[in-house]
């Protein structure tokens, strides 16, 4: 996958209030303190609350992303990171989409409209088919969330619930997101 592509895509423009950027070494505390906040941090998978190892983490992600074969994104919005999500394990037109974590004082509207910005860069960026992607069963909200967005379960074991969120369902989905899009896809003044 190209990275240069994605910068092409509206989601990373810069001159939108709300947008993504390729995660850089000093964003290692970011990631951290979103990633160690215990209200937080219940459905995803553990990681060292050490700043160092994670910039060293991040310096090493860095080589992964200029190959295109992994994608880390701060999601940012009004010139304030507020969360960060994940792309990575391409294979065989599909993108997992993971590490979606976000500080608890946000917009409203803002997952939804991150989850946007993640299907327009993996679709129509990148001209992947599908996403996937695995849920904690705990997890309810999230669930729910992308049941409503249109994604299929595909299997279960004792800890996840397993999704597909094909293509096919994109432009529904970015439909019934008018609400969100306009509210966030706001040029900076």
């Amino acid at each position: 996958m190209l990275r240069s592509t994605l910068l092409n895509s509206p989601a990373m423009n810069k001159r939108f209030v709300t947008h993504v950027r390729f995660v850089e070494s000093e964003d290692a505390q970011l990631v951290v303190d979103l990633r160690s906040n215990p209200h937080l941090n219940q459905y995803i998978s553990k990681t060292d609350v050490d700043v160092k190892a994670q910039r060293q983490w991040i310096f090493k992600y860095k080589e992964r992303e200029m190959s295109g074969d992994e994608f880390y994104f701060v999601i940012c919005h009004d010139e304030q990171d507020l969360g960060v999500v994940w792309m990575y394990d391409f294979n065989d037109g599909s993108f997992c989409l993971g590490s979606w974590i976000f500080r608890p004082s946000r917009p409203s509207g803002l997952v939804t409209f991150s989850a946007v910005m993640i299907y327009e860069m993996g679709f129509d960026a990148l001209g992947f088919n599908q996403s996937h992607f695995d849920v904690r069963l705990e997890n309810k909200r999230v669930i729910d969330f992308h049941l409503r967005s249109g994604a299929e379960p595909t299997k279960r074991d004792d800890v996840d619930q397993f999704f597909v969120f094909p293509k096919s369902k994109w432009p529904r989905f970015k439909e019934n997101c008018v609400t969100q899009i306009h509210a966030h896809r706001i040029a900076k003044s």
